[in-house]
């Protein structure tokens, strides 16, 4: 007996009201019906036959919601961080833009990335190494010496005259792609982000990879879009 397969319409309305479920919010359940969709495309348009396609789009939606759920989980735990972190470094001026901003002007890429993964995403020195493709001494030199921009940063008597001049020559794409970064806890951003201003990545390639591992619009993509 012939099994009669559903219309994409009727796996959708299905496929929505799972999503509904699952999120408690019309904005995220579309969201992710369409980033479900996008994955089981071959399946949807009778590419690739499936016994119950409803089925494996349901459990698609339901393990992107868990992936979404671990993420978020994470970038708690990175702005957590980033708070402590940042109450360190400028006590109570620890607006996230401020503090990046000066840490782009006074830091070279290579520095303030090493920065930002060790003491704000929490990353071990061995894992930061691996990321960047360097030693781990090479690593803890460029550590050391981002520390010690910071500390004699903070010496400065007119601190609000420093991050005004900071302002002034830090470009808005430039901060908005690491204030991108940092909110999402992106660690891979970061490299990427640090190899194009290197000029060890062509910006394009840099834009393909991000574009390859995340599937979306990433905030190297967002500064070069400007």
């Amino acid at each position: 007996m012939m099994t009669i397969q559903p219309t994409v319409d009727e796996m959708r309305i299905t496929l929505y009201r799972y999503c509904l479920s699952l999120t408690r919010s019309t904005w995220d359940a579309e969201d992710l019906v369409q980033e479900t969709c996008l994955r089981a495309l071959p399946v949807m348009n009778g590419a690739l036959v499936h016994p119950n396609p409803t089925a494996y789009l349901l459990r698609i939606a339901k393990n992107i919601s868990v992936d979404q759920a671990r993420r978020m989980k994470r970038a708690r735990r990175v702005l957590e961080r980033q708070e402590a972190v940042l109450d360190r470094l400028f006590g109570e001026s620890n607006e996230l833009e401020y503090a990046l901003r000066l840490l782009i002007y006074h830091l070279s890429p290579l520095q303030r990335t090493v920065f930002l993964l060790k003491e704000v995403f929490g990353y071990k020195g061995h894992d930061v190494a691996a990321k960047l493709k360097m030693s781990e001494g090479a690593v803890k030199a460029a550590l050391h010496r981002a520390r010690a921009a910071i500390a004699k940063l903070k010496q400065q008597s007119d601190l609000a005259q420093i991050s005004k001049l900071a302002e002034r020559k830090v470009e808005d794409s430039q901060l908005y792609a690491y204030v991108h970064a940092v909110r999402a806890g992106d660690a891979q951003a970061l490299v990427v982000l640090a190899n194009v201003q290197e000029q060890l990545m062509d910006p394009v390639q840099a834009i393909g990879k991000l574009h390859a591992s995340q599937g979306n619009r990433s905030s190297v993509s967002m500064m070069y879009a400007a």
